[in-house]
């Protein structure tokens, strides 16, 4: 068996290499010198940098805003990005909420969305962690009850990294309290 990278993912490794030598602040060693809010502006500028050049969401379905790039190709990618400890990534909007929306979500909440993220455009942190239990998500107390078409969310949230930035935030919600603890969460 081969394990070797195919010319075309050499090629997208030089390629990603000397973009990110080329945008990355020089005035620091790395992005993990940079604090507070020049931190973030680098974060979001290179966010918005990555998508416009495909690679933001480059995993997901072309109809979603992504390449439907191949797994060896994203693994370049992440490698690259860890390896010159680069910002940009989006864990939560692309590697969570986005992922979701495209399996569970309506149409209407698929075009509302995905959008803005694949674009870099929007901020998204989740709300899973509560008081008490911190992120066992089995022992969520938050509670969404039907009302109509809408849910009236009870509970609370804490230690939602990125809260005070995001412009949106995704949460588990309790929707069955009958089913098992670690079952019946939305």
């Amino acid at each position: 068996m081969d394990f070797y990278f195919t010319p075309e993912e050499e090629e997208f490794r030089k390629e990603l290499r000397a973009f990110l030598q080329e945008q990355l602040p020089s005035h620091v060693d790395s992005y993990g010198n940079l604090r507070g809010e020049d931190r973030w502006k680098c974060e979001l500028q290179m966010r918005r940098k990555l998508a416009d050049k495909g690679w933001l969401a480059m995993s997901w379905p072309k109809e979603y805003g992504g390449q439907g790039a191949s797994f060896t190709k994203q693994v370049v990618y992440a490698e690259e990005m860890v390896y010159h400890d680069a910002p940009g990534r989006d864990s939560f909007g692309i590697g969570m909420l986005g992922p979701t929306l495209m399996i569970y979500g309506t149409e209407e909440q698929k075009r509302q969305y995905l959008g803005g993220i694949a674009r870099g455009e929007v901020v998204w942190c989740q709300g899973y962690s509560e008081p008490g239990s911190g992120s066992d998500l089995a022992s969520l107390q938050t509670r969404a009850v039907l009302d109509g078409d809408d849910y009236v969310i009870n509970g609370q949230k804490i230690w939602t990294s990125g809260g005070h930035r995001a412009d949106w935030m995704f949460l588990l919600a309790r929707t069955d309290p009958e089913a098992p603890k670690h079952k019946g969460i939305s």
